[in-house]
C-alpha cells in the first residue's frame, strides 16, 4: 500500500506541473492566476517530495541516474546506445 501511494503523488506531481502549462491560457484575473500558479507548484513538490519519503532512497537515485542520462543525451555528452 505504501508503494502504491508513493507511486500515485509521484505521477501527481507531474500532472500538477503539466497543468501549469495550461494556467496561462485561463481566462482569469492576473492576480487569481499567481495564485493558482504558486499553489500548483507548492502541492506539486509537496506530492514529489511525500512521494519520495514513501519510496525510498533507492527510488529516488533510479530517478536521478535516469534523467542525469536522458539530459546527457540532450547535451550531446553521451551517444545514444
Amino acid at each position: 500500500m505504501k508503494r502504491l501511494l508513493g507511486l500515485v503523488l509521484f505521477y501527481l506531481s507531474w500532472l500538477l506541473w503539466g497543468v501549469i502549462l495550461i494556467v496561462p491560457f485561463m481566462l482569469v484575473e492576473l492576480d487569481r492566476l499567481a495564485v493558482l500558479t504558486t499553489s500548483l507548484i507548492v502541492a506539486a513538490e509537496i506530492c514529489f517530495a511525500l512521494s519520495i519519503l514513501l519510496l525510498g532512497k533507492a527510488f529516488y537515485l533510479a530517478i536521478k541516474t535516469r534523467l542525469k542520462s536522458y539530459w546527457q543525451y540532450c547535451r550531446g555528452e553521451r551517444k545514444s546506445e
